[in-house]
């Protein structure tokens, strides 16, 4: 058992009966008979609580929803007084009320936290020397994130961590886990890790494309990364990917190694500069070791080194992918494009790293930049850098309406903005906008891609030409967490469409910026809209928004949940098909304090997809434990990304309905 980990004890109430279970069984029916209220009686390991004599004395009533959560937690009978007899009229038989009954715990979206139950301690090393970090007290995890957790249990998950995330939220929260200062507890005895706790941090902060933060950690943790050469490559990857690597202090950090990545890097460096000594020095060195000759880096550094440039179809870029992003810097350097048949479309670090390659063609060049974009690897900045650069043919900006039909991939972003940037009618340009806002994917609406679409709206004036774009601006302002826009826009929405028109937009902009959550009339009037006419998949979004809800603070009382569900009561895990063990832990961690440990089990039940891309149960689930050990801002951040994604009106979109663009008129 792992450090501070609650031992379970006996409930201070609880009767114990070793008899013979017939014996037991009779006695237990006499006790009913006579009225008396049975909590924890035993029957040779059968516990039957004060729920279940009910149960049992149950005669009449409407069937019950039983769904026992891992995550919810047990009503302490320790607080049980113990039995007393009491008189007992004749009365009518016991009707058990409907799902879910007042007696029960909240849902399982919102846990009660219970105060920590008082701890077993088992004998603890120093602490693991590694918990120096950049962020501290409340700018990080607290004083203590890793209290409770030991340092073997925490380096797999630390591992096993998220990295190609669409989810600002998830990155941001990664990236303050993995910046915060702390150590886990190292049991006496305990054998040596294999890689230690700073390299893994650092490895997992270059590989979610944070190589500056990386290399802060680095430097106040040398020893870690001088012993790991996979931190120490995964960082000197990501600078390479970002671009403005400092050769001195990359080289520096690979003198403890003898692989040949340090060689390539140092012919990179000296090709940097137009060293060909140091070129031919270390091209000599890499034939030597038994480098082969297709291999593509050598293929480029003999570019480098003066010879004829390789024709790129010949260059294979997914054979290393240790070595790649070492490969299409030197590409880079050498002004080798890459052909956009051999993009690795499943590594977004080297999608970004093609996308700033200036001598790969433009439309190439967005479609990786957008990937990666998708990713979080480029800013929206970057990407509007690339859409700007796509070369338009013929009269395509007169019709990119027909062009968005048959094809909604980067080129056609690229042409809606380039449009916008040239049209002069205000009634065109709300209709690009419109156009742009339309082509974003919900699941990247927080992203960079719905950044980029937003950097076109700050050119549109929330005024009441622009009514029927105000809807679907606010949503995509709210997703990118720009909550001053998205009032604007929504309060445009609010004066100028029907109810049945923007009524949707409210449990949005309540998770987003918590104004509303003590309304009971506006969830009313909300749910009675979204459900008119609502089938089974528009009915099972709207669980999911009252999760949500729920999650962030919204009391949602039983009937909306009755009603909402055709009876069927809150949504569970079970029913979002992930790893029951996980969302335990999840439970357990925050019931417990324990800081740290939450937030690892809230990463890895996100994973890679992010909230938009799972069941807004699990991120309700999620903001709700990290709402309940203080980490609200997450929390609401988490929720807010989910509930943009499922945002909508039952009816089209607002946007859809847009002006025509192909009317070369509109000019």
């Amino acid at each position: 058992m792992s450090a501070s980990r609650a031992e379970p004890r006996p409930s201070a109430g609880a009767v114990s009966y070793s008899g013979s279970p017939l014996s037991a069984t009779l006695l237990l029916a006499g006790l009913l008979a006579a009225g008396w209220t049975v909590t924890g009686w035993t029957v040779t390991g059968w516990t039957v609580t004060g729920w279940m004599a009910s149960a049992a004395a149950q005669v009449v009533g409407p069937p019950i929803r039983l769904a026992p959560d891992a995550g919810m937690q047990a009503p302490d009978s320790s607080r049980s007084p113990s039995p007393t007899p009491a008189a007992t009229p004749a009365a009518a038989p016991a009707v058990v009320p409907a799902y879910p009954p007042a007696v029960t715990p909240p849902p399982p979206v919102s846990p009660v936290v219970a105060r920590p139950a008082p701890v077993a301690r088992e004998a603890l090393g120093a602490p693991d020397p590694d918990g120096a970090g950049t962020l501290s007290g409340l700018q990080g995890l607290g004083a203590d994130p890793w209290r409770g957790i030991g340092r073997a249990e925490l380096l797999p998950l630390i591992a096993a961590l998220p990295v190609d995330t669409p989810s600002p939220a998830v990155k941001a929260l990664e990236r303050r886990l993995l910046l915060s200062a702390g150590s886990p507890a190292v049991a006496e005895g305990e054998v040596p890790p294999l890689r230690r706790f700073g390299a893994l941090r650092i490895e997992k902060l270059a590989r979610i494309g944070d190589p500056a933060g990386a290399a802060d950690l680095a430097a106040l943790l040398p020893a870690a990364l001088a012993v790991d050469e996979v931190a120490a490559k995964a960082l000197t990857d990501a600078e390479l990917v970002r671009g403005g690597m400092d050769c001195t202090r990359a080289l520096a950090r690979g003198k403890s190694f003898a692989s040949a990545y340090w060689t390539r890097l140092a012919l990179f460096c000296h090709a940097r500069v137009g060293n060909r000594a140091g070129i031919d020095e270390a091209l000599a060195t890499l034939r030597n070791g038994g480098a082969r000759r297709s291999d593509p880096f050598l293929m480029v550094a003999d570019a480098l080194a003066g010879a004829a440039v390789p024709p790129a179809r010949s260059l294979i870029l997914h054979g290393d992918p240790e070595g790649l992003a070492l490969t299409l810097a030197a590409m880079r350097t050498a002004r080798i494009g890459i052909p956009p048949d051999r993009l690795p479309l499943d590594n977004p670090p080297a999608l970004a790293a093609i996308a700033t390659n200036p001598s790969t063609d433009s439309a190439t060049r967005a479609a990786a930049g957008e990937r990666a974009a998708a990713s979080l690897f480029l800013d929206a900045r970057q990407l509007l850098d690339l859409y700007v650069q796509v070369p338009p043919s013929g009269d395509e900006l007169l019709r990119v309406r027909d062009i968005a039909r048959r094809d909604r991939g980067a080129r056609t972003r690229a042409l809606v903005h380039q449009a916008m940037a040239a049209a002069m009618d205000g009634q065109r340009r709300l209709a690009l906008a419109s156009l742009a806002v339309e082509l974003v994917d919900p699941r990247l609406r927080a992203g960079s891609v719905g950044g980029a679409a937003a950097g076109l709206l700050d050119t549109v004036s929330p005024s009441g030409d622009a009514a029927t774009l105000a809807p679907a601006a606010a949503r995509l302002y709210y997703a990118q967490g720009r909550l001053d826009q998205g009032r604007r826009w929504h309060d445009l929405a609010l004066r100028s469409g029907r109810s049945a028109d923007t009524a949707w937009l409210w449990p949005l902009a309540v998770v987003a910026t918590g104004r509303g959550a003590d309304d009971p009339r506006a969830l009313t009037a909300w749910l009675e809209e979204a459900l008119r006419g609502a089938d089974g998949p528009a009915r099972s979004r709207i669980a999911g928004q009252l999760a949500l809800l729920q999650a962030t603070g919204v009391a949602v009382p039983d009937e909306a949940w009755m009603q909402a569900t055709d009876g069927a009561g809150p949504p569970s895990g079970s029913d979002a098909g992930v790893d029951p063990a996980l969302w335990q832990r999840l439970g357990d961690a925050a019931a417990g304090g324990r800081v740290g440990e939450t937030v690892v089990a809230a990463l890895l039940l996100l994973g890679e997809a992010g909230p938009s891309g799972l069941p807004p149960v699990v991120t309700a689930r999620v903001a709700a434990n990290l709402k309940a050990v203080g980490l609200e801002q997450d929390a609401r951040a988490l929720a807010r990304e989910a509930m943009a994604a499922i945002a909508g009106p039952a009816a089209p979109d607002p946007a859809l309905s847009a002006p025509a663009l192909s009317d070369r008129g509109a000019q």
